[in-house]
């Protein structure tokens, strides 16, 4: 048994608290919103800001924690790899590693010079440059604050006005102050999900990504992605080629990608469990326990040994229900039909609460599965108009 902190307490930390708790580990959580779920669900909650790494670092000494699991944010990976490096422990990417892959123009500039397919890109930390570039760029561009995620900082642009309209936008949601601005491509946009043992994948996911209400911000995904077999040797080369480099730890690696003409070009990409609770559709879809493995594998165990068991679903998904105005939610409902399809149900906002970013705020998930993936992914695009939301 080992005290662990868990950084945040969202729902989507509470199936890794839990996963933690019933390997026999005491779990403390920390974050600087006292009220979220998952800080009840928690042995112990101790506030700090999970984003600042010398914080962190001292919680930990003064608490004898004894290992340390991030939360589904970036922040948090680069945190729990600087508190691992300083303490010695397993587990944990290098924190220089860490802030490449999870800082935008880094991970860019390490693609760019690894050869590897992602979309042509410039990156600023002045105000002024990042304009006189948008003055004879090619567009569209596609303007992102370094180190957000989530969608925030993050404007498409056709102009010379909208683009200076997106740099003052992304360098006001930076912390570190410093943006890329790259090539926007059409495509499709997917996901891989992987789980590296001994720097070479042992089981990998991967979905379809669907930004309706907001176009920056994942509302819903399907389970697997389509024509995956066209892609997925590239993209597992790419992932051992980078393993192999930088030499990665055991855990979960994730590309965000978009399909153009048979290549996927890489948008971004993550090391740590997800929002909306999106494990749980790797963990029906594949029948490995993600969760567990990503805990232990965090704690420095050995996970060489974790098999997979039967997959539940063949093709499956989740939705965030989203409102289309702020105000106090009044109620929301779903057809029966896709009901008869939901196997699982997370409520973030009750009736009465007040909805206060409707482009960001998801009221609920619903996590569904199909017979067909013909079926799931052309009724997808249908769940906003049928699933009901009144906002007073």
């Amino acid at each position: 048994m080992k005290k662990v902190l868990i950084l945040n307490g969202t729902i989507s930390e509470i199936p890794i608290i839990k996963a933690a708790q019933s390997m026999g580990h005491y779990v403390v959580t920390s974050g600087n919103m006292p009220d979220l779920p998952g800080h009840k669900v928690a042995d112990e909650y101790i506030p700090e800001d999970y984003s600042d790494k010398e914080a962190v670092l001292e919680l930990v000494r003064k608490n004898n924690i004894e290992g340390i699991v991030s939360c589904a944010n970036d922040f948090g990976v680069i945190t729990s790899a600087y508190v691992a490096q300083q303490m010695g422990w397993k587990g944990h990417d290098t924190y220089q590693n860490a802030k490449l892959m999870h800082h935008k123009n880094e991970f860019r500039h390490y693609f760019k010079r690894m050869g590897f397919p992602a979309p042509f890109f410039e990156d600023f930390d002045d105000v002024q440059k990042a304009k006189d570039y948008c003055s004879g760029c090619e567009y569209p561009v596609i303007v992102k604050a370094s180190d957000m995620t989530g969608g925030k900082g993050i404007k498409k642009a056709f102009t010379r006005q909208e683009a200076l309209e997106a740099v003052d936008y992304a360098f006001g949601a930076s912390r570190s102050k410093h943006i890329v601005v790259e090539q926007y491509l059409e495509g499709v946009q997917q996901s891989i999900v992987v789980f590296l043992v001994n720097k070479r994948i042992a089981v990998t996911s991967s979905s379809n990504i669907y930004c309706m209400k907001n176009p920056y911000l994942v509302q819903a995904e399907t389970y697997p992605a389509e024509n995956f077999s066209l892609v997925r040797q590239q993209l597992h080369d790419i992932m051992h080629t980078m393993a192999d480099d930088l030499g990665l730890c055991d855990g979960i690696f994730s590309f965000q990608y978009i399909v153009k003409d048979g290549v996927p070009y890489v948008i971004d990409m993550m090391r740590r469990c997800f929002g909306n609770e999106t494990l749980l559709l790797a963990d029906v879809m594949t029948g490995f326990p993600w969760e567990e493995a990503y805990v232990r594998a965090s704690l420095g165990e050995d996970v060489s040994g974790i098999s997979c068991a039967e997959p539940t679903y063949s093709f499956c998904g989740h939705y965030g229900v989203m409102a289309d105005s702020n105000g106090v939610l009044d109620s929301w409902s779903v057809p029966d039909d896709i009901m008869a399809r939901t196997f699982k149900t997370t409520v973030n906002i009750q009736s009465g609460e007040r909805i206060n970013n409707c482009m960001t705020e998801k009221i609920a998930h619903i996590y569904f599965h199909y017979d067909n993936m013909e079926q799931m992914n052309s009724e997808i695009s249908d769940y906003n108009d049928r699933i009901k939301v009144s906002v007073k």
